[in-house]
């Protein structure tokens, strides 16, 4: 199954239970954790699924600081905002991403009213989430090292970036 339809599945039957709620509280403190609230239920499902994924990956090694890597993986995508992409317009974006990338990345923008605004603000944050989402964790004073990696989650891999970025980089493609 393609891996759209396979997250579209995901997204559209999306639960969480009290273990991932233990889960959350284990690592994030209460303002963290109110970030990650403030995502829509599927955003948090695939930031829990990311994570465990990320813990897995990082099970053996020494010179990855686990914790920063949990913390990251739960938070990465804090820069979607529950209510502000509906499921239709999150659908459109993805088709838009797959065959107008760069058409879509110019044409979005920020802000909500009607429907075509609504499609753009999707588009705009699916393509801008990332520095969005730090900036919310900058606000927020959470640590720099964490701020970074948020912020750089779909970039492309450099040599020398910290093991965690690499990580959730990788566990987030899994997801």
């Amino acid at each position: 199954m393609n891996k759209r339809v396979k997250q579209a599945v995901a997204a559209l039957t999306a639960r969480i239970d009290e273990s991932d709620k233990g889960f959350v509280d284990k690592y994030l403190n209460k303002a963290q954790a109110a970030l990650f609230w403030q995502m829509n239920l599927p955003d948090q499902r695939h930031a829990l699924n990311v994570a465990y994924t990320a813990r897995k990956l990082a099970a053996d090694q020494a010179d990855v600081d686990q914790q920063l890597l949990i913390k990251c993986a739960l938070l990465h995508d804090v820069g979607k905002v529950k209510g502000d992409v509906s499921t239709a317009d999150k659908i459109i974006t993805v088709i838009l991403d797959t065959f107008a990338a760069q058409w879509a990345k110019s044409w979005g923008k920020m802000g909500r009213g009607g429907k075509i605004d609504n499609l753009r603000h999707a588009v705009y944050i699916y393509y801008n989430h990332a520095a969005r989402g730090a900036a919310m964790l900058r606000a927020a004073g959470l640590p720099q090292e964490l701020i970074e990696i948020v912020a750089r989650h779909h970039e492309a891999p450099v040599v020398g970036e910290p093991p965690e970025l690499t990580l959730l980089k990788m566990a987030d493609s899994l997801n």
